[in-house]
């Protein structure tokens, strides 16, 4: 399908942001954004340094914070099917050794609804592991990847690193090293990897209905008036009045970024290879303006009224 010319002039606006963050030393820079029936895919930047090899549009890359919204996914169906209860601690559900230090009080409820996913997601992923008897890439496939067709999103696991994954660099002792030979992405199974178009199709069948009863997704979203729910973030979208759903995800080495108007017409994903720096407790300063284009990118969908 040929782009309108509103949909031309975002692709110049993603472009432009795409050959700056090149220029800063980011690795690599993968976006799929979608209007209606318009599609438009980037890429740019190399997919590992080491060999030189181009990092292409369908290259999976760490989620980050965006695989809480899965995770979400597969503690509500639970909720919905009577074997967990939201607000019952998740210690209900866990053996001792399984409960960080603090954490025999937190309920599963407040576990969902913490935005900063990277102290909460294991806790949750255990207790899901627990209830359903299995691992928690075959939880993922059940609940997810299988009723949606999503085939390149994996477990950061025991299993070889999937190949075509984006590799992600940090800096330590003065030296830029691979993310992926570090740690620096916490254990395994901490972690999931995916593409641009495997995280708006998720977006895309969870806003559309077909992962969680409504009064599951009524509780992901979360009330008007909060920016989180359990599971998704929610920003203003002027074009409806309304809210955009998705999350963030910034982890060492990555940041990505996606978002979606409530009917999921408008989409964005953006996820970048961050130029390599030291490990900090911050969120990227690359993060925000992720966050910022994704906004700017739907709020002019609507204003050029393309689809």
């Amino acid at each position: 399908m040929t782009a309108s010319a509103a949909f031309r002039e975002l692709q110049s606006s993603i472009e432009l942001f795409s050959r700056e963050m090149i220029a800063l030393g980011a690795p690599a820079v993968i976006v799929e954004a979608r209007s209606g029936a318009q599609v438009w895919k980037h890429a740019a930047g190399l997919r590992n340094t080491a060999t030189g090899t181009l990092a292409g549009p369908d290259d999976p890359m760490v989620m980050g914070g965006v695989s809480r919204s899965m995770l979400a996914v597969s503690v509500l169906k639970l909720a919905e099917e009577g074997i967990l209860v939201l607000d019952a601690p998740a210690s209900a559900y866990l053996a001792p050794a399984d409960i960080p230090p603090g954490g025999a009080a937190a309920t599963i409820r407040g576990l969902l609804a913490d935005p900063d996913s990277g102290r909460t997601d294991l806790l949750l992923r255990r207790v899901v592991e627990v209830l359903r008897g299995t691992g928690y890439s075959e939880v993922l496939a059940r609940d997810i990847l299988d009723p949606l067709g999503l085939r390149a999103v994996a477990v950061y696991g025991p299993e070889p690193i999937p190949p075509g994954v984006v590799h992600g660099y940090v800096q330590l002792n003065g030296k830029t090293v691979d993310v992926m030979e570090t740690g620096a992405l916490g254990s395994r199974g901490a972690q999931l990897f995916g593409t641009v178009g495997d995280i708006n199709a998720f977006y895309s069948g969870l806003l559309g209905g077909k992962l969680v009863a409504p009064s599951s997704l009524i509780l992901m979203k979360g009330s008007v008036l909060a920016e989180y729910g359990l599971g998704l973030d929610q920003w203003q979208d002027p074009c409806t009045n309304g809210n955009y759903y998705g999350h963030a995800g910034d982890v060492p080495g990555y940041g990505v970024m996606s978002l979606s108007s409530a009917d999921a017409n408008r989409q964005i994903t953006i996820a970048v290879a961050y130029p390599p720096a030291p490990l900090a407790e911050a969120p990227s300063a690359v993060a925000l303006e992720i966050t910022s284009l994704a906004q700017v990118v739907l709020n002019a969908g609507c204003r050029f009224r393309f689809g």
